[in-house]
């Protein structure tokens, strides 16, 4: 087994979000395939299982969006940074990861707020409160301003980072 190969705990630590998203995004494929077969039977679906597939949609979604992020998967324009000479594409890289920390800070706050103020508020069918809707959007807007914090620290100290190639970005 090779010295740098992360197993068990370690592996899922690293990969977390993507695992959770992967799951919700199972969840939310079960509960739609449910709807559609209840449908089809029994003439009627059930409420539920909408509601089901809306939570694995926004946990599926904003932590796929951490996976893409962290492994620098986003598509994104470089044509013109990649023909800058090592010194600019750090000085851009640094005025980039300063804005996405500023925007993703913010996301987070205002995601915070939206996550807090759903607590009052249930859903029709299951009657949980909508916090569980929009926690995902917190989290990962939290997460991804931790990436950035990063990512700028990188940039700043000039330490290589790996991006996805061009045919794995989303």
């Amino acid at each position: 087994m090779d010295k740098n190969e992360k197993t068990g705990i370690k592996k899922f630590l690293d990969d977390w979000e993507m695992y959770i998203a992967c799951v919700a995004f199972a969840v939310m494929c079960l509960a739609i395939i449910v709807n559609v077969i209840a449908r089809f039977i029994f003439g009627k679906s059930f409420a539920w299982a909408e509601e089901v597939s809306y939570l694995g949609f926004s946990w599926s979604v904003f932590l796929g969006i951490c996976t893409l992020y962290k492994n620098q998967a986003m598509i994104s324009i470089d044509v013109i940074v990649d023909r800058l000479p090592k010194g600019g594409k750090r000085i851009i890289h640094v005025i980039n990861f300063v804005v996405l920390l500023v925007v993703n800070a913010i996301f987070t706050y205002y995601a915070g707020i939206l996550t807090i103020e759903a607590w009052i508020r249930p859903t029709a069918a299951l009657r949980i409160p909508y916090t569980f809707m929009d926690f995902p959007a917190f989290l990962a807007f939290f997460v991804m301003t931790l990436y950035t914090i990063r990512f700028l620290y990188w940039s700043i100290t000039g330490k290589e980072f790996a991006e996805a190639k061009l045919e794995d970005r989303a």
